[in-house]
């Protein structure tokens, strides 16, 4: 009896939670207005947006390769030849990598929902284009995260690389 009533709260718990998303998401008909009624500005800033960022993400993108590729890789590479591995560097060097690669794809991600929100019909279609928007500003954040880590990650490697010049 006491499973069955614990099994019957988890469930309405469960529901009233999923109800409490689904509010969430409804957009004010004040935001419907307002986004039908600016649609066009809306729309163009969106766009300039769109290549801010692509321009953003292929510098960074590039900036990211150069550290690991020029600097990260080839200067533990050395350390292994010459018989100085250091754990701390491949691991900062394994952390890079991989959240490099998270921001490849989480742009990418990022990038085909603004597509998607940017071909969205603002004027007859509100309540979608306003669900496509905060799922886009959602995976902006990502990316955003993504190079908060990456430049944590550069500053660790500096750090890591002062820590060995005191050693050797």
């Amino acid at each position: 009896m006491k499973k069955m009533v614990m099994i019957v709260g988890v469930v309405v718990i469960g529901a009233m939670f999923f109800v409490a998303q689904v509010k969430a998401l409804e957009i004010s008909s004040e935001r419907k207005n307002a986004i039908v009624t600016r649609c066009d500005i809306i729309k163009d800033d969106l766009k300039n947006l769109q290549h801010r960022d692509s321009r953003a993400r292929i510098y960074l993108g590039r900036y990211y390769e150069n550290i690991l590729n020029k600097f990260i890789t080839p200067l533990n590479m050395r350390l292994v030849e010459n018989n100085l591995v250091n754990n701390d560097l491949i691991g900062n060097q394994d952390n890079f990598a991989k959240t490099r690669t998270n921001f490849i794809i989480d742009y990418i991600e990022y990038q085909k929902v603004l597509e998607n929100l940017v071909a969205t019909d603002c004027k007859n279609e509100p309540a979608k284009f306003y669900e496509r928007l905060e799922s886009a500003r959602l995976k902006r954040g990502i990316v955003s995260k993504d190079v908060s880590k990456l430049r944590a990650l550069a500053g660790e490697q500096l750090n890591l690389v002062d820590v060995l010049k005191g050693t050797l």
